[in-house]
């Protein structure tokens, strides 16, 4: 089976997340963004080697190979995000090229491929059919996280549907929120994810704590 919604969807937010990045000025990209210690560069940094790593990923599938989301482990990729992130003209190209890539890896993929597994990070073998969500939702969060003016509220209605229920399923918290918060989806899906502070939301008493999610 071949997730074409959820293809068209990746490739959607990312030809719009690459527009938005061509009309922002490269000193605009140094400022921080919403994660701590990271700047704007440094997202872009990190969705470009997102990018790469499902490629490697793929690329296994199509070699009949399992192959792990990242070669050299969590110091490596920190590194490697780092160094990019010091150019901000540079991680930008970075990215288109490594979008470029992938897409050409998705329309390489054939229902027999998208069955054969994949090592995602810190997870067991599963099936590469979750990629091309896991990469939908990579680009629409961290898109939010770059502080440009895009919002959760910006997210589309069913994006934030599914969004909102996997964030429930992780956090265990489907009881709680459905007795004590209310609000749009893409709200609590925000909140949830800790992209906001639920100021917009409404609680019957006090906004618990969500636990960490990334």
């Amino acid at each position: 089976m071949i997730p074409y919604e959820d293809l068209a969807g990746a490739r959607d937010a990312t030809e719009r997340l690459i527009a938005h990045l061509d009309a922002v000025p490269p000193d605009r990209l140094a400022a921080p963004s919403l994660l701590p210690g990271w700047t704007r560069t440094h997202v872009v940094a990190h969705l470009a080697g997102n990018a790469l790593s499902h490629v490697r990923m793929l690329d296994g599938c199509l070699a009949g190979e399992v192959r792990a989301q990242y070669e050299d482990g969590r110091e490596a990729r920190e590194a490697a995000i780092d160094a990019l992130a010091a150019d901000p003209a540079a991680a930008v190209e970075e990215h288109r090229r490594a979008c470029a890539e992938l897409d050409d890896r998705w329309q390489r993929m054939g229902p027999e491929h998208w069955q054969r597994d994949v090592l995602r990070l810190d997870r067991g073998p599963e099936p590469a059919t979750g990629l091309a969500w896991a990469r939908w939702r990579e680009v629409e969060m961290h898109r939010v996280d770059l502080e440009l003016g895009y919002e959760p509220a910006d997210w589309a209605p069913g994006f934030s549907r599914r969004l909102l229920e996997e964030l429930l399923e992780r956090t265990g918290m489907h009881a709680l929120v459905r007795e004590r918060v209310q609000g749009p989806d893409a709200a609590v899906a925000a909140w949830l994810s800790g992209r906001s502070d639920g100021a917009d939301l409404e609680v019957r008493g006090d906004l618990p704590t969500p636990p960490p999610w990334t």
